[in-house]
C-alpha cells in the first residue's frame, strides 16, 4: 500500500470512526472536515489523495458530493 500523509491518515481514522464505510453511509466534505478537525483545504487535499489511491470513493448526486471508504484498512 502506498504511503499516505499524516492529514490523510487523520481523515481516514475520522471517517472510519464515523462509520462512513459504505455508499449509503457516505458523508459530505463539510462533515469530514468537522470530524477530522483539519482545516478545510487540508481536508480536501487529503480526500483527493485518498480518492486517487482508491481508499475513498466519491458519490455525486446532483450538485452534492459525498465520500465513503472503499477500503477499511490501510
Amino acid at each position: 500500500m502506498a504511503e499516505i500523509s499524516a492529514q490523510a491518515g487523520k481523515l481516514f481514522k475520522a471517517m472510519k470512526k464515523a462509520g462512513a464505510i459504505s455508499e449509503d453511509k457516505s458523508i459530505t466534505a463539510e462533515k469530514a472536515t468537522s470530524l477530522s478537525t483539519l482545516p478545510k483545504a487540508q481536508c480536501m487535499n487529503a480526500l483527493q489523495d485518498l480518492e486517487k489511491k482508491g481508499i475513498v470513493k466519491k458519490k455525486t448526486k446532483g450538485n452534492a458530493s459525498s465520500y465513503f471508504l472503499a477500503k477499511t484498512d490501510l
